[in-house]
């Protein structure tokens, strides 16, 4: 067993936070923080998009700073080169990275990733007028706040026992291309001993979002109540700690190897993806408080005996691995009642239900959601109207194509199941029914369609056929028909 030599979680913080406040003063810091957004967000870089020569300014300007902090390099120089195939051109991008050798023997083979991505969407013209997109929050910011937390260690070379890895991502805005080509082909790390990953993503709006999230912590085993400890010894708001890995950042690709990763972020609180996102909008107090936090944090989790994934991150991996999730939903479309040995059927009225769903994931690919819905439905009729309140239970399988019950990209799914109807009260021309009696209390029926999910929203077009005869009269046949247009919330 190995003995444990690192001083207690809370002391390490407090020793952290002394640290900085008398060697890095958060005024300092937050002034050094600007300068790199200001450089970084100039319009001299041309929105650092693919292709333009600003974007290769800004590899240069950060690369120099890793160079001063005195980072080391895996190679000859901190470039790994990529030659990026979009549509039908070829795109060269970099990479920059940078590593600091931990002060553990043991643990030294281990690394943390500290990412953040510098490219942006560069520039365009309307109505003949150009149009840059500096990038300030996003995501000069996070990159800004990187090269202050390397510059931190650099400084202090005894106080983080795994190794760091400082990373600059290219092509992030063009599909996380620059990480999924670092844990693809990056000859000099095995992926393997990475034992965690943070992507610094959009962390200049601190007050404005009151507080900072961070999506992912608790894909580490007991990362959230770690997060929370050094929040408190930081003096640092946190607002939402989830177990999922974000799809959205350069964490992603890292998730997909089972590596547990954090999405440090702000919030969207800033003029995302406008030409608006300019260096002085920045909270530049708040982004100190960010980085001293990410410092601390970083350097406990440095010195932590053993970093593995959470059970729930694991059971994700796990192909048969099932996870519990729920949330909200609502339908709105409209019913009519189907004959089927006439010649005819009945008109349409407006239909619609709202309630709830539970679902559980088994694996990153097949889904079962069961539904909880006030259910509003009804046909026209022979005497006018025929109208029910009911209790509707949907129950789907649901299977995701090119994606994972849990990432964060926009997928597609079918969906198909059955339904359980418990109608509670009914009018047929105004007059009640009789349930139970003339009318049945209880339906059943087939639910099938498709659905598109994008993050924690899914919209979908489904329908119903009721297999439970609601005729009054033994010598008619009546069926349920419903056509559905949802939108669903997951927690």
């Amino acid at each position: 067993m190995r003995k444990r030599l690192h001083l207690p979680l809370l002391l390490i913080c407090l020793l952290t936070v002394f640290q900085s406040k008398a060697n890095n003063n958060e005024d300092r810091l937050a002034e050094r923080l600007k300068k790199h957004v200001s450089v970084l967000a100039s319009d001299t870089l041309e929105g650092r998009g693919l292709g333009t020569k600003g974007k290769i300014r800004a590899k240069q300007y950060i690369a120099e700073q890793f160079a001063n902090i005195g980072l080391e390099s895996f190679s000859e120089d901190y470039f790994q080169q990529l030659d990026l195939r979009i549509g039908l051109a070829r795109v060269p991008a970099t990479n920059i990275i940078g590593y600091l050798r931990g002060s553990d023997l043991e643990l030294a083979d281990e690394y943390i990733v500290i990412g953040a991505h510098y490219d942006h969407l560069g520039y365009d013209y309307f109505d003949g007028e150009m149009f840059i997109f500096p990038g300030a929050d996003d995501n000069a910011s996070g990159v800004a706040a990187m090269i202050e937390i390397a510059a931190h260690f650099a400084a202090n070379p005894g106080s983080h026992a795994r190794s760091l890895i400082f990373i600059a991502f290219d092509a992030e805005e063009s599909g996380l291309l620059g990480a999924r080509r670092f844990v693809e082909n990056f000859a000099y790390v095995d992926t393997d001993n990475i034992s965690m990953m943070f992507s610094l993503d959009m962390v200049g709006m601190y007050e404005a979002n009151r507080g900072l999230h961070l999506l992912g912590m608790g894909t580490l085993d007991d990362g959230e109540r770690i997060a929370r400890e050094v929040a408190e010894a930081t003096n640092t708001r946190l607002r939402r700690l989830t177990d999922e890995v974000p799809g959205r950042t350069d964490t992603w690709p890292f998730g997909q190897l089972g590596i547990p990763s954090v999405h440090a972020f702000t919030g969207t609180r800033s003029p995302y993806h406008q030409p608006e996102d300019t260096y002085d909008l920045l909270d530049y107090e708040g982004m100190a408080t960010v980085t001293v936090f990410l410092q601390s944090l970083i350097q406990v989790l440095s010195n932590e005996p053993v970093l593995k994934p959470s059970d729930s991150f694991e059971r994700i991996q796990d192909p048969a691995g099932l996870r519990l999730s729920y949330g909200l939903s609502a339908h709105i479309g409209s019913s009519y009642h189907s004959y089927p040995d006439e010649f005819f059927r009945a008109k349409n009225l407006f239909a619609a239900s709202v309630g709830f769903f539970v679902q559980v994931n088994a694996g990153n690919k097949f889904a079962l959601r069961p539904e909880f819905l006030y259910d509003y439905h009804g046909s026209q009729s022979a005497e006018g109207q025929y109208r029910m309140h009911s209790l509707t239970i949907p129950f789907n399988l649901i299977y995701y194509m090119g994606g994972s019950a849990t990432d964060g990209f926009v997928k597609l799914y079918p969906l198909a199941g059955g339904y359980f109807r418990y109608n509670l009260s009914g009018t047929d021309g105004g007059e009640s029914l009789d349930l139970g009696d003339l009318h049945p209390a209880s339906e059943w029926g087939i639910n099938a369609g498709i659905g598109l999910q994008v993050m924690r929203f899914s919209v979908s077009y489904t329908r119903r056929w009721g297999l439970t005869n609601i005729s009054p009269f033994p010598e008619t046949d009546i069926y349920f028909n419903g056509r559905y247009f949802s939108i669903g919330y997951r927690f």
